[in-house]
């Protein structure tokens, strides 16, 4: 993973991730466990962090519960050594989850799906900036949803990348879905150059990437449909 131009992707079906995974985790995800009264959002929880801390095991060659692992001070999850170019991202939605691995440049990403009854239109008349607003309320009410999903996920992935809070992500423009735009932000949170992309989403809805810096990358997908190693 030396390639400082590419961003590594997994799909991971956390239905159909195999039982004993907890020992994988670190002491904040298992904590977190108890925070769940669902077996199976205890199930997903496990699912998820267990096959992250796997795959960044495997890259720096530890046992995926010594990976350290901590939050910034705005609870981005980070690599809690200077002695590593790797970063990460991790998003989960319905049952699946997308892993991102980059090395030298920050990367977030997002995964989410269309929601029955949100207001959407009105939403995005409050939050989303004009030229947004604009693209989405042409389209026709069918169309929307999707677009939306498109336009959000890339403002989630950049809010990653960038290790902010969405409410400074919302109102930022995020350039036209399906393709891949150079984002130079100025907001205090968000500042610098970002390159965000929509990606294929492996289980319906939307997806997208986020990386720091301007040039070109690619997206490397990796075949993993469970947590299984």
């Amino acid at each position: 993973m030396a390639d400082t131009d590419q961003v590594h992707l997994w799909h991971i079906d956390l239905d159909r991730s195999p039982s004993g995974l907890e020992t994988a985790l670190g002491p904040v995800e298992s904590a977190r466990l108890a925070g769940y009264t669902h077996a199976s959002a205890r199930a997903r929880h496990t699912a998820a962090h267990a096959a992250l801390r796997r795959l960044l095991g495997a890259a720096l060659g530890l046992a995926p519960a010594e990976v350290p692992i901590r939050r910034s001070l705005l609870g981005k999850p980070e690599l809690a050594t200077t002695d590593s170019p790797l970063h990460f991202s991790l998003a989960h939605a319905r049952g699946h989850a997308l892993i991102a691995l980059s090395t030298g440049r920050a990367v977030g990403v997002d995964l989410d799906h269309v929601r029955a009854g949100f207001p959407l239109e009105a939403f995005v008349r409050r939050w989303f900036p004009a030229p947004e607003q604009a693209l989405l309320l042409a389209r026709p009410p069918a169309e929307r949803p999707l677009l939306f999903l498109e336009l959000w996920t890339r403002k989630e992935a950049l809010v990653k990348a960038a290790g902010a809070r969405m409410a400074v992500g919302v109102g930022q423009e995020v350039g036209a879905p399906g393709a891949t735009s150079v984002l130079r932000v100025r907001r205090p949170s968000l500042r610098g150059t970002w390159t965000v992309r929509n990606v294929a989403s492996p289980s319906g809805g939307s997806a997208a990437v986020a990386l720091a810096g301007e040039r070109p990358y690619r997206v490397v997908v990796h075949d993993r449909a469970t947590g299984a190693p």
